[in-house]
């Protein structure tokens, strides 16, 4: 029953856990396709989304004890693999390892980090690709350890820092910069603690970088503007009113923000934020007059601080975007921690899109990835799990332009 190829991952993955000299508490799994995401689902006791999970060797020991057969792991895997489970002794490259683990669980403890999901993980790949000499691992781990207390790591950030301050906090302006040890192994820790890939360029460091509320400077991320009804009579202001009395959104960056008159709209302003920026061209084609700041998938701090000045304002904020894991993500964080109400995000407006969408005979992707919470429709992340298709935004651009056309103070959310 358990011996089919789709568990063979599993096996062999809990049998390398039971088998190590200091045996982990966790491992992680690969699921290729649907197959062992469901077999693997029965046997551990919850269903499996996405490529990969980690799965608690503890947990996993008691599930399967709780079957009809009521073995141990290791009595299964015996059976399975043909041969015993035993552990093997530690050597040298082992206690390496265990010093590195315990300079780089000491400097995490010192800012209460190293009972956090990741640090496991991390500190795994620290001792075995982050490339630092035993003599230097004390000091970058001690200056990674301080960095990453200052990250919003599992919260939306509140506040933002800029990169070289915060190098300076730990030894240098220049400490975080590209290609440095510190900005590698901080950079890992980042992308764990936030569940995404490692950054491979660029513009995904600067990605990740602001997830976690850092800014790397003043003047290159921007947040895309339309139609902002500003109330100041300064230059500043009639500069941004010009570009739109000439059909041009305007790409506000940090610096702009900072010399804009402290108040931006009046109160009781509605305006609409979208994730695709094919929505706010669309807007502009059509000269729709509605207020539109678009985010362009991940809210950048730039973005984030306009949000912030125009709630500050009494603006009324309505998000929408991607019916995926990470656009329903995005709505959550804006609405939890932004002031900003969802729109056309509720499960009927999903069911709504599926629908018209198979009418239509449109092609809808998969829907990939970790399922989150949708606090303000729960129906709607039980709904999306059920149809398990995602609706981007550019499917439903007719119905979000209707409503900007009369204006989202009429049209609702």
């Amino acid at each position: 029953m358990w011996g089919v190829a789709a568990l063979r991952g599993l096996w062999e993955k809990a049998r390398e856990a039971l088998e190590a000299p200091s045996p982990p508490a966790t491992f992680r799994l690969e699921l290729p396709d649907d197959e062992a995401r469901r077999l693997v689902g029965e046997v551990y006791g919850r269903p499996m989304w996405g490529q990969g999970t980690r799965i608690n060797v503890s947990k996993l020991d008691d599930a399967v004890r709780g079957t009809r057969f009521g073995l141990g792991l290791a009595e299964v895997l015996e059976i399975v693999h043909g041969r015993p489970v035993v552990q093997r002794v530690s050597s040298s490259r082992d206690e390496q390892r265990e010093r590195s683990f315990e300079v780089l669980r000491s400097a995490l403890a010192q800012h209460g980090l190293a009972e956090a999901a990741w640090a496991g993980a991390w500190m795994q790949w620290v001792h075995q690709y982050g490339r630092i000499a035993a003599d230097e691992l004390p000091g970058v781990a001690r200056r990674a350890a301080g960095v990453l207390a200052s990250l919003a790591l599992a919260r939306a950030p509140e506040t933002w820092v800029s990169r070289g301050e915060l190098a300076a906090r730990v030894g240098g302006a220049h400490q975080l910069d590209n290609g440095t040890a510190l900005s590698r192994v901080v950079l890992k820790a980042a992308a764990l603690a936030q569940g995404v890939e490692p950054p491979g360029n660029e513009r995904e460091r600067r990605a990740l970088w602001e997830r976690c509320g850092v800014t790397l400077d003043a003047v290159s991320a921007t947040v895309l503007c339309w139609g902002l009804p500003l109330v100041g009579s300064d230059d500043w202001s009639r500069g941004v009113r010009e570009r739109f009395a000439v059909g041009l959104p305007v790409h506000l960056t940090h610096l702009d923000l900072r010399a804009a008159p402290e108040r931006l709209v009046a109160a009781g302003t509605a305006v609409a934020v979208c994730e695709n920026p094919r929505v706010l061209e669309s807007v502009v084609e059509e000269r729709i007059e509605h207020p539109v700041v678009c985010l362009s998938g991940q809210p950048s701090t730039v973005a984030l601080t306009l949000l912030d000045r125009l709630q500050a304002d009494g603006a009324s904020l309505h998000h929408h975007g991607d019916f995926d894991w990470a656009g329903v993500g995005i709505t959550r964080s804006l609405w939890e921690h932004h002031g900003v109400r969802p729109w056309r995000m509720s499960a009927a407006d999903y069911r709504e899109a599926v629908d018209r969408a198979a009418a239509d005979r449109t092609d809808l992707p998969n829907l990939v990835g970790a399922p989150g919470a949708t606090p303000w429709d729960p129906a709607l992340a039980e709904l999306m799990s059920t149809a398990a298709r995602a609706v981007e935004e550019e499917v439903v651009l007719p119905t979000l332009l209707a409503d900007l056309r009369v204006g989202l103070t009429a049209a609702g959310t």
